[in-house]
C-alpha cells in the first residue's frame, strides 16, 4: 500500500523536529550547567518530565495504564538509572570541560557499542556491520587523541581527555542498557516505560547530587539563561523529542528514524562553533567523519536485519 503524501509530510516534519530537539540538547545542557548544579539540574529535569508524562498518560489512557508489575517497575527504574542517570549525569559534568561538538560525536557512537555488545554475545554480524564497528572504534580513537582537543574556556584547566573518557563511560552504560532492555520485562507502552525510566533517573541523580553536596538553592538562584536551558531540556529535549520519536517509530521505517544518530552530532558540532566559537581541530573533523559514516553503516545494516527478522517471525 503506497504511503500517502500526508503521512510523508508528517514524517518529514517529525524528523526535522527530532533532529532539532535532540541535536540542540547539548546546547541546552551547556546553558543549564553554567549556573545550575549539574546533577540536581538533570535530576529535576527528569522529575518534571516524568510527572508531565504521568499526568498525560493518566488522562489520555486511564490511570490503570500506569500500573506495573514489580518486575516491570524494577526493570524500568534500573534502565533509567543506567541509561539516563549515568549517561546524562556524566554528560552534565563533562560539558564543563569537553567541547559540545566533541561530546556529541562521542555519544553518536552509541549504535557502534550496541552492535559490539551483540557481537560479543555471539550474534554474528555481517561483514559490513563489522566494518562499521571497527571504523567507529578508529574514529573515536582519533577524536580522543590526547593533546589534540581544546578544552572549553571555563574548564579551569581540567584534563579534557579524562572527561572525554567519562562521557564515553556514560555512553557505554546507555548502550548496555539498550542491549539488555529487550531481555528484561518492561512495560509494553514506550511512553510508560520512559515515564518510569525518567523517574528512576531523577531519584538517582538527586541522591548523587546530595552526596556531591550540591545545593537546591543554587538551582533556584540560577541565571535566566540557565533557566531557559533547563526549561528547554524538559519541554523540547524530553517531552517533545521523545513523543515525536515514539510516533516516528510507529509511522516510518526504522532506517529513516535511526538517521538521528548521525544527523544530531552534525547539528551539535555546527551550533558549538556558532554559539560557543568551538574550534574544529583536525582530529575532531577526521574522527567525527569516520564515526558518522561508521554509525550510518551500522544503523543501516542493523535496521535491515531487524526488519528481516520481523518478517520471518
Amino acid at each position: 500500500m503506497p504511503v500517502s503524501s500526508s503521512i510523508k509530510t508528517k514524517v518529514a516534519i517529525g524528523l526535522g523536529i527530532m533532529y532539532v530537539a535532540w541535536g540542540t540538547t547539548y546546547i541546552g545542557i551547556a546553558f543549564t550547567i553554567e549556573t545550575m548544579p549539574p546533577l540536581l539540574s538533570m535530576s529535576f529535569r527528569f522529575v518534571a518530565a516524568s510527572l508531565a508524562l504521568f499526568i498525560f498518560i493518566g488522562f489520555r489512557s486511564g490511570w490503570d495504564a500506569l500500573r506495573l508489575t514489580r518486575k516491570e517497575l524494577s526493570s524500568a527504574v534500573f534502565l533509567g538509572v543506567l541509561m539516563l542517570g549515568t549517561g546524562l549525569g556524566t554528560m552534565a559534568f563533562a560539558e564543563k570541560v569537553v567541547p559540545i561538538g566533541v561530546a556529541s560525536l562521542i555519544v553518536a557512537a552509541m549504535p557502534i557499542w550496541t552492535a559490539l555488545f551483540r557481537t560479543l554475545d555471539n550474534d554474528r554480524p555481517k561483514i559490513s556491520s563489522l566494518i562499521g564497528i571497527i571504523g567507529g572504534l578508529v574514529g573515536i580513537g582519533i577524536i580522543m587523541l590526547p593533546g589534540h582537543t581544546i578544552a572549553r574556556p571555563d574548564s579551569g584547566g581540567q584534563n579534557v581527555t579524562l572527561w572525554m573518557f567519562i562521557i564515553l563511560f556514560g555512553n557505554l552504560c546507555w548502550s548496555l542498557g539498550s542491549f539488555i532492555a529487550p531481555r528484561m520485562e518492561t512495560p509494553s507502552n514506550p511512553l510508560v516505560l520512559s515515564t518510569y525510566e525518567m523517574a528512576g533517573a531523577g531519584i538517582a541523580l538527586f541522591i548523587a547530587g546530595m552526596i556531591h553536596q550540591e545545593s537546591i538553592s543554587d538551582f533556584m538562584d540560577a541565571s535566566s539563561r540557565s533557566w531557559g536551558g533547563w526549561i528547554y531540556l524538559v519541554t523540547v529535549g524530553s517531552l517533545i523529542g521523545y513523543t515525536v520519536y515514539t510516533w516516528l517509530l510507529e509511522n516510518a521505517p526504522i532506517t529513516l528514524v535511526s538517521t538521528y544518530a548521525y544527523v544530531n552530532p552534525i547539528v551539535a558540532v555546527a551550533l558549538g562553533i556558532i554559539i560557543f566559537n568551538e574550534t574544529l581541530t583536525p582530529n575532531i573533523l577526521i574522527g567525527g567523519l569516520i564515526v558518522i559514516v561508521s554509525v550510518a553503516i551500522v544503523v543501516a545494516v542493523e535496521s535491515v536485519k531487524k526488519q528481516t527478522l520481523s518478517q520471518v517471525q
